[in-house]
C-alpha cells in the first residue's frame, strides 16, 4: 500500500458535536511488538519516515494537538506540520501538573503555530513568569492529587478556544487517563516492528492516581499495512 494513503481521506465528526461539552478527542500512538511505546525514553526512535507521514496527516485533521509534560520534558519534539505543509496549523497544547516544562529546548517553535500550556491550579505561582513569553499559560481546576483535571480541561478547550476536534499524542500516561475517564473517542496505533525488550521503563504518573485502570473494549474501524508497519483505528467504547 502506498505511503500517501494512510489516513490521507479521513474524516472525522467535525461539527457534529455542538451539544457536547468536549471537543472530538483521538489519540495517536506508536508502540512496538512488545508493547513498548519508547526506546530508551524516545518515542521517536520507534516510528519510521511512513509513521511521521501518518502523524502529520492526523495533526491535519485537527484544531490542536496535546500532548503531556512528561513527552516534552523526555525529548526535542515539534507538534506542527512540516514548514512546506500549506494546510491550516493546529494550536500546540501542552498539559502540565507542575509547570516543568523545558520549552526552550525540547518545543521546536514555528512560527505559525500557537501555543497553550493548561497548567493545574495547584502548581508553583511563579510558572507564568517563567512560561509566558513562551507560550499563553491558562489554569484549570486540579484533582485531590493535584493533577490536571482532565474533563475540566477539555471543556475549557472547546469553550474558550473553539476546539473542535483535538489529537493527543500522549504520552501513554495521559492515553490511558483520558481513556479511563471516558474521555477519548479514537484510538489510532502504528504497530512498529521491533522488539525493544526491557531497555525501557514506563512510569505511572499523577494522572492517573485518581481513577482506577478498568479494562477497556475496542472497535477495529480499519487495518492498513505499509512496508512492514500496521496502522490501526480504533473507536474506543465509553464504560458502562
Amino acid at each position: 500500500m502506498g505511503n500517501d494513503i494512510i489516513y490521507e481521506d479521513i474524516q472525522l465528526p467535525r461539527g457534529t458535536r455542538k451539544k457536547t461539552t468536549r471537543p472530538y478527542v483521538f489519540l495517536n500512538m506508536v508502540e512496538s511488538t512488545d508493547g513498548k511505546t519508547a526506546i530508551e525514553g524516545k518515542a521517536s526512535r520507534l516510528g519510521t519516515t511512513v509513521d511521521r507521514s501518518v502523524m502529520r496527516a492526523l495533526r491535519s485533521r485537527a484544531d490542536a494537538v496535546m500532548v503531556g509534560g512528561g513527552t516534552v520534558r523526555a525529548e526535542r519534539l515539534s507538534l506542527s506540520l512540516d514548514s512546506g505543509d500549506t494546510r491550516a496549523v493546529p494550536r500546540a497544547v501542552i498539559l502540565t501538573n507542575t509547570g516543568d516544562l523545558p520549552l526552550e529546548s525540547n518545543l521546536v517553535r514555528d512560527h505559525r503555530q500557537v501555543v497553550l500550556v493548561v497548567l493545574s491550579e495547584s502548581a508553583d505561582k511563579d510558572v507564568e513568569r517563567r512560561l509566558g513569553h513562551l507560550a499563553e499559560i491558562r489554569r484549570v481546576a486540579a484533582t485531590q492529587s493535584g493533577a490536571v483535571d482532565l474533563a475540566n480541561a477539555l471543556e475549557m478547550l472547546k469553550s474558550s478556544y473553539g476546539i473542535d476536534v483535538l489529537l493527543c499524542e500522549g504520552g501513554p500516561v495521559l492515553n490511558h487517563a483520558l481513556i479511563s475517564a471516558d474521555l477519548a473517542d479514537e484510538l489510532f496505533v502504528t504497530m512498529a516492528p521491533v522488539l525493544v525488550g526491557a531497555n525501557t521503563t514506563e512510569e505511572p504518573g499523577t494522572f492517573l492516581k485518581d481513577r482506577p485502570s478498568d479494562p477497556k473494549a475496542l472497535r477495529l474501524i480499519s487495518s492498513q499495512v505499509a512496508g512492514e508497519e500496521l496502522f490501526l483505528r480504533y473507536s474506543i467504547e465509553e464504560h458502562r
